[in-house]
């Protein structure tokens, strides 16, 4: 007959030890799962527009910091869990941690819009900030929004054009060709007969865009207060730089203006023609171009266009634009990018098209060559110049290479980026970034997914060194 021995107080210990880790682990997933609960109930009262007792800012608001204080208390229980049981934190739980927290923001991006998917997308850029499972999941967001109905929409034309729309357009389909999370884009077309694009304003967006930025630069700095290593402002402070320049479509006309006047002697780039008559700060009415999607392989083929001819005219045009003309399309994502057969590049949405100064555009063709040319000195020596203070002695050669890679959009040696790794270091070799600096860095990062998809084996830096 078998006996069973004894337990001994350590053997008591041990169980008691698992039991409680059990416990809390269960006790952190339940507060996260209320915590989710609570931030969808949120989100849906603020999408359907129901009543709470509190205005859309506010709720809005609300959302932003129940996401917030629930992926902060993750970590903080992950902290304090360590701290009193050393070696019960495995990097399973912190995986896990980084993972839910990653959903949740996703998640609330999604359900919101707004200034959420523009932090979102811009975050998914930098992996100095935030852990590489955020970037993985936050890189998923898609500016793409349920449209606003008809008669909403038909009465925001109306009231920035201050008049009906049947004195100005002889046909306005009411279904749209894009919806986003400022404006939306209609067809019609004007009396006098010209086919166009009518890009109108959501109605209050404006003052929403505002509301979740301070919604967000609020939780930012409260974060930080709280946990000072956190490195959060950037995203906000992007945000204070493109949000105006997006939601002034007045402004947009001018830039889509300077840019076509910038590419006048280029036949191979389209820019939309704005109707002047029709542009206020709400509404842009603009000639309706046509073209097939850059990233549609098989559509190009069909319009007798090769992908790699439209991967060097999208990397040459672009190269002028940043190292000749001194002005720049900085939203070159696939839903932005057209091409006509010839090839002629058409590129929409200019709501991120700005000026960019000599000095920074004369520092990035001076890393350009210095990266061609294999001189990592005269390569640091640009890009602190152009306003990123590297400090070379704390950072490694394999980091300022991709760092190099992530602005200029190579990566040397054929090496893939330890995206994690790289985002550590960075972090701990940089200052912050100044926006504009940030604005060609991601168009250039755009450029560089687009090119993979259409000609992996296309050299784009000995296109860029080209206008250097």
């Amino acid at each position: 007959m078998r006996r069973t021995l004894p337990l001994t107080p350590l053997d008591l210990h041990r169980e008691w030890a698992e039991a409680s880790l059990k416990a809390l682990r269960a006790l952190d997933l339940a507060r996260s799962q209320t915590f989710l609960r609570f931030e969808t109930f949120l989100a849906a009262q603020e999408r359907l527009g129901r009543w709470l007792p509190a205005g859309a800012a506010q709720r809005r608001a609300a959302v932003i910091w129940t996401v917030a204080w629930d992926i902060y208390l993750g970590y903080k229980t992950l902290q304090e869990r360590a701290r009193w049981w050393p070696g019960a934190v495995s990097p399973s739980d912190r995986e896990a941690q980084h993972r839910r927290g990653a959903d949740h923001l996703l998640n609330a991006a999604r359900s919101l819009g707004g200034a959420l998917i523009k932090a979102g997308q811009f975050a998914s850029t930098r992996p100095d900030l935030l852990p590489l499972p955020y970037i993985e999941r936050l890189s998923e967001l898609q500016d793409r929004l349920p449209p606003q109905p008809w008669p909403v929409i038909g009465d925001a034309i109306e009231n920035q054009l201050g008049r009906p729309l049947a004195s100005v357009f002889a046909e306005i389909d009411p279904e749209p060709v894009s919806a986003a999370s400022i404006a939306q884009v209609h067809r019609g077309r004007l009396k006098d007969g010209r086919e166009v694009a009518v890009k109108v304003r959501h109605p209050g967006v404006a003052e929403i865009m505002h509301a979740d930025l301070e919604a967000l630069q609020f939780t930012f700095d409260a974060v930080a207060a709280l946990e000072p290593s956190l490195r959060l402002r950037p995203i906000t402070d992007y945000l204070r730089r493109t949000l105006p320049l997006e939601l002034d479509l007045r402004r947009e006309a001018q830039a889509m203006r300077k840019l076509r006047e910038a590419l006048a002697g280029r036949e191979d780039a389209v820019i939309p023609e704005p109707a002047e008559e029709l542009v206020t700060g709400g509404l842009l009415v603009m000639e309706y171009v046509e073209g097939v999607k850059i990233t549609d392989r098989r559509a190009l083929q069909r319009a007798g266009i090769e992908p790699r001819a439209a991967a060097e005219l999208l990397n040459d045009l672009y190269a002028d634009q940043i190292f000749r003309r001194n002005v720049l399309h900085a939203d070159p994502h696939p839903g932005n990018l057209y091409v006509q057969p010839g090839p002629r590049l058409v590129l929409l949405d200019h709501g991120l098209t700005v000026p960019l100064e000599r000095g920074l555009a004369g520092e990035l063709g001076a890393a350009v060559r210095a990266l061609t040319a294999g001189d990592l000195g005269a390569l640091s020596a640009a890009l602190n110049r152009a306003g990123m203070p590297v400090d070379a002695e704390q950072t490694d050669l394999d980091t300022l290479l991709q760092l190099a890679g992530v602005l200029l959009g190579s990566e040397p040696d054929g090496a893939a980026a330890d995206l994690s790794r790289f985002g550590r270091n960075l972090g701990a070799s940089i200052g912050d970034i100044p926006p504009d600096l940030l604005l060609a860095g991601r168009a250039i990062g755009l450029l560089d997914g687009i090119t993979r998809q259409l000609a992996p084996e296309l050299d784009a830096l000995e296109i860029a060194a080209r206008y250097t």
